[in-house]
């Protein structure tokens, strides 16, 4: 007898750990802002934690008025791809792309006073709505809905009897969503949604963003970017001004630290983006400070800034304006900063002053051999001296020769002139 009761025992504490084991909590998240890269970094980390947790399933509450189309396919992709089930709930608006991402659940519920649709292009270019329409269109089919509502929610030339005319673009309010059965149920609050899917409000999880995921959403987003970025070329175009590193040095390195940190983080870029950007910045100070003149290193410098700069932002019309606001707006501040610091080294050493007169580049220079001469600039190690009253562009020996220290010419090889540094004892 005792012998059955520790087995009684023994099988009911088994079966009491597999019912701990295989309940689940329900996640739910919330999309409530613009449709972008952090929205879906957020959608994408949870979804991943609440599926390695085996969550019984996952509710998505949208009430956003859209964003960009890219972070919203993403979005859709991985709701559909899912290994659990992905519900979503219209609690207030689904506008533009986060229609599509409404319509990726694999049930939609919609609170009364909500609305679903207008997903208008932006361009409304004939090549964007045709995607974007069978973006729309391919999601209810996985879902068993009507294509042809979905698709003239993108498209204004698509004309639905008793629903929509043509040149009119499509938004549902929640009765239409669904008498179309576009939407599964009317829910008007998370408690609703509980008691029609039968799981207790207690088990529903609510994952908020942290404080990091806020701000770096924030910072990521084209217009805070454009004005990180203005900060950090005008601090270092401040630091170009000033003698020593210090201050602009700082401010405007940090700044491009905070600008590519937000955007790694939100998944926006990879590691190759950073690569290419810090490459086209080697170029442009090797052409500042070891090249003399500008040409091919500075060049193709500003190119790789420019071209990894781009390929950041979510689409051609916004790398195009954000890009064009930074350099616009950057080079007014340069401007002014010149005018009141006076020139900079850096022009100094990409112009050499080949205005003056007196200088003299590419003629033969076999005369200057063994004769001292003056640093009318630093040597870094290329930079401008004066010798037999002539400006010529040299090269330091080795080390950096600072303004105004007396030199000779040790070696002329056709138009390189190389110096040292005369020392006070010779």
């Amino acid at each position: 007898m005792k012998r059955k009761i520790i087995f009684f025992l023994i099988l009911l504490l088994i079966f009491s750990f597999y019912t701990i084991a295989v309940e689940a909590e329900v996640i739910h998240l919330k999309i409530d802002g613009e449709i972008n890269n952090a929205e879906y970094a957020f959608i994408n980390k949870n979804l991943t934690a609440a599926e390695k947790e085996r969550a019984e399933f996952i509710i998505i509450e949208i009430n956003s008025l859209g964003g960009y189309v890219d972070p919203a396919l993403k979005i859709r992709d991985r709701i559909l791809e899912s290994d659990r089930e992905v519900v979503t709930f219209v609690s207030g608006r689904a506008w533009s792309a986060a229609a599509l991402i409404a319509l990726a659940g694999e049930e939609m519920f919609i609170s009364p006073s909500a609305s679903i649709g207008a997903a208008e292009t932006r361009p409304k270019e004939e090549k964007y709505i045709s995607a974007l329409r069978k973006e729309f269109a391919a999601t209810a089919e996985r879902r068993n809905k009507n294509p042809q509502i979905a698709e003239a929610m993108v498209d204004s030339s698509i004309e639905i009897n008793d629903l929509i005319e043509k040149d009119k673009l499509l938004t549902l309010t929640a009765a239409e969503a669904l008498k179309y059965q576009i939407a599964d149920f009317s829910a008007s609050t998370l408690a609703d949604v509980a008691v029609i899917k039968k799981v207790n409000l207690s088990d529903i999880k609510t994952v908020e963003k942290t404080t990091l995921e806020v701000i770096m959403g924030i910072i990521s987003g084209p217009y805070i970017s454009s004005l990180v970025l203005i900060i950090a070329f005008s601090a270092l175009i401040f630091e170009a001004l000033t003698p020593g590193f210090a201050l602009g040095g700082t401010i405007g390195i940090l700044a491009l630290l905070v600008f590519f940190a937000s955007h790694i983080f939100t998944g926006s870029i990879g590691t190759g983006i950073v690569i290419l950007f810090i490459i086209g910045i080697i170029l442009i100070l090797a052409e500042i400070f070891i090249i003399p003149g500008f040409g091919i290193a500075g060049i193709t410098g500003i190119a790789a800034v420019i071209v990894s700069l781009f390929f950041i932002f979510p689409n051609t019309t916004i790398a195009i304006n954000v890009l064009l606001a930074v350099i616009l707006v950057t080079l007014v501040i340069a401007v002014l900063m010149f005018k009141k610091f006076g020139s900079s080294r850096f022009w100094k050493r990409i112009s050499l002053e080949s205005n003056s007169e007196n200088y003299y580049s590419s003629s033969s220079k076999t005369d200057y051999l063994n004769q001292e001469a003056k640093t009318l600039s630093k040597l870094r190690p290329a930079g401008t001296i004066v010798i037999a009253g002539k400006r010529v562009d040299a090269v330091s020996e080795g080390a950096f020769i600072e303004k105004g220290k007396k030199v000779k010419v040790i070696s002329v090889s056709g138009s390189r002139v190389v110096v040292r540094e005369i020392s006070e004892g010779e």
